[in-house]
């Protein structure tokens, strides 16, 4: 692999392919941009940037995109670009009130399916094989899940539907005896009580357990996998990106083709001259309908070049943690800013909200979630739990489906700004369940 650690005029780092190929891709990508994208092909020309120049020096005079920016101007051009074409739309959770929108041609699906399926490839995936994804909704990402399967000769698919219980919707799970097993680690670490004892210990049928959307706790890792006696691979990507990296065997970050995604790191920090670590952006390189540049993902992650034991010679990332205020319910990704936009509509004006997370028995939902507001606002009480239950994308399904329930508390003012609490806090005590960031 030629890739290499590029430092730009502003300091910020990007790993790039230096092959013929790759650099080749890269021109006639931003050669696409210009020629095909107003957004892109303004912000090139007022900023003097060429698509005739070195890509490597494109590339770094390019500004980063904000979710804003993709949801106020890339999402709307895509729309009216392909609205004669066959797409695909993916919500990206997590984001805002108002949910971020990935349009996906079938080019771009095949381009994204093809990093999938060496993901799947790496993990032990393989001809024959019963491959069971298991989730709360969204059944239709697992489409795309079970056709790079299909690609790879897989046998059998199948969505496990989960519900509040648990313990019965996991029933056929005996039965279908899979292979290999996606699901989210919050998700597991709910359903792994009633998971954990269906086989003794090391003889459960999975042999490859996938995880994505969020990272999970090392000694429940371990236990996963000792109980099971699987491999436990993580599945990297974003929403808007596509699919990223995925694990080897080795467990030693995510392995990706800087030729198909390009990674950029903000205030880049390097560990040794091989590993930098810092904020990420994301190039979308392989993508032609919905692309991104140097797209702001929230993620602080650390990305090497260090030869890895497993023998495969492409870079690796990890997530080290999230830029901005996270929890994740049921498998979904939350922002505290999420929450507070949907309320801030209730009522006009709202600058400060605290989240609490308790756990709560499988009957009685499962999560509760506890929002602390001024005492002010105590009137707009049934508004505030409208808003809750069905004006949040994630949270309007995961209420439907009995997987959360909400309370609200109010407090004088003076004592909710003199609190000193973490604006989220956690206090389940599932393992994996957590993903809560200072």
């Amino acid at each position: 692999m030629t890739a290499q650690f590029q430092r730009h005029d502003d300091g910020l780092v990007s790993l790039v392919d230096t092959s013929e190929r790759a650099v080749s891709r890269m021109r006639g990508f931003f050669g696409m941009l210009h020629r095909e994208f107003r957004y892109y092909r303004t912000i090139m020309d007022c900023t003097g940037i060429s698509p005739e120049d070195s890509p490597v020096r494109t590339l770094g005079r390019f500004p980063s995109t904000t979710r804003d920016e993709y949801r106020d101007f890339l999402q709307p051009e895509a729309l009216s670009r392909l609205s004669r074409s066959r797409f695909v739309c993916d919500y990206s959770s997590g984001s805002t009130g108002k949910c971020v929108l990935r349009l996906a041609t079938p080019a771009d699906e095949l381009a994204e399916q093809a990093i999938t399926e060496q993901v799947f490839h790496r993990a032990g995936m393989k001809r024959g094989d019963h491959f069971v994804c298991c989730d709360v909704g969204f059944p239709e990402i697992y489409d795309f899940y079970f056709r790079a399967a299909r690609a790879l000769g897989v046998r059998r698919t199948t969505y496990l539907h989960l519900n509040r219980d648990y313990e019965r919707s996991l029933e056929p799970i005996l039965r279908l005896a899979p292979d290999v097993l996606l699901t989210l680690p919050s998700l597991l670490a709910r359903f792994w009580p009633h998971i954990r004892s269906l086989w003794p210990k090391g003889e459960a049928p999975i042999r490859s357990l996938i995880f994505m959307g969020e990272p999970m706790q090392p000694g429940f890792r371990q236990e996963v996998a000792e109980t099971l006696g699987c491999g436990v691979f993580s599945f990297y990507g974003t929403t808007e990106s596509g699919g990223l990296a995925g694990e080897c065997v080795r467990g030693c970050g995510g392995h990706f083709d800087p030729s198909l995604v390009g990674v950029t790191i903000v205030e880049p920090q390097f560990v040794d001259e091989q590993t930098v670590q810092g904020e990420l952006l994301l190039t979308s390189w392989h993508l032609r309908d919905n692309p991104v540049v140097k797209y702001r993902v929230g993620d602080i992650v650390r990305v090497t070049i260090r030869p890895c034991a497993c023998g495969e010679s492409t870079p690796r990332i990890t997530l080290v943690e999230r830029t901005h205020e996270g929890f994740v319910l049921a498998g979904l990704k939350l922002r505290y800013q999420t929450v507070l936009e949907a309320l801030k509509r209730v009522t006009g004006e709202l600058d400060l909200l605290t989240i609490t997370l308790r756990d709560l028995p499988e009957r009685d939902g499962h999560t509760l979630m506890q929002v602390g507001l001024p005492r002010r606002f105590e009137s707009w009480q049934p508004q505030l739990l409208d808003a809750l239950r069905f004006e949040i994308f994630e949270l309007d399904d995961l209420y439907q489906f009995g997987l959360v329930r909400f309370e609200l508390d109010f407090f004088d003012n003076d004592s909710l700004e003199m609190r000193k609490l973490r604006r989220v806090v956690d206090l389940r005590v599932l393992p994996g369940a957590a993903l809560t960031d200072e």
